[in-house]
C-alpha cells in the first residue's frame, strides 16, 4: 500500500508543479510568446456575402456524395442478402422456409429496383453534381 501511495503522491506533485508552471505568465499578466499578426478583418473572414453561398453548396454536394454511398450500400447488402436466400432456396428447395425465401427474395428485388429509381442532384454556377441509380456519381456541367 505504501508503494501505490508514494506514486499516488509523486504523481500529485508533478501535476501540481506542471499546473503552476503553466498559470504562472497568466497570473503575472505576462505578454504572450506568440504574436499574432494584425490584418484586416477581410483577410481573415474573407468575403462574408459569399460566404452562406459557399457553405450551402458544400452541404448540398456532400449531401449528394452521402446518399450515393448510403445507396450503393444499401444496394450491395441487398444484392448479398438476395444471393444468401436464393442459395439457400436452391441448396433445399422443399425445406419448410422455401415460402419466407420466395416472399423475401421478392420483397428484397421490390427494393433494389426501387434504389434504380433514385435521383439526386445540385448545380451552382454551371457545375453540378448528381447521384444516379444504385448510387453512382457523377460530376459536370448542369
Amino acid at each position: 500500500m505504501n508503494a501505490i501511495a508514494t506514486k499516488f503522491q509523486v504523481g500529485a506533485a508533478a501535476l501540481a508543479i506542471g499546473t503552476s508552471a503553466a498559470l504562472a505568465p497568466v497570473a503575472a499578466n505576462a505578454a504572450p510568446a506568440v504574436q499574432v499578426p494584425a490584418a484586416p478583418v477581410h483577410q481573415v473572414a474573407g468575403d462574408l456575402a459569399a460566404a452562406p453561398g459557399d457553405f450551402i453548396w458544400f452541404f448540398q454536394v456532400t449531401s449528394v456524395q452521402l446518399a450515393a454511398t448510403f445507396t450503393r450500400s444499401a444496394t450491395f447488402w441487398t444484392d448479398t442478402t438476395i444471393a444468401i436466400y436464393e442459395a439457400k432456396l436452391a441448396r433445399n428447395p422443399d425445406s419448410i422456409f422455401a415460402p419466407f425465401y420466395n416472399r423475401r427474395i421478392a420483397q428484397l428485388q421490390t427494393q433494389r429496383a426501387a434504389f434504380g429509381q433514385l435521383s439526386l442532384s445540385a448545380c451552382r454556377d454551371g457545375e453540378g453534381i448528381s447521384a444516379g441509380p444504385y448510387g453512382t456519381v457523377t460530376r459536370g456541367a448542369c
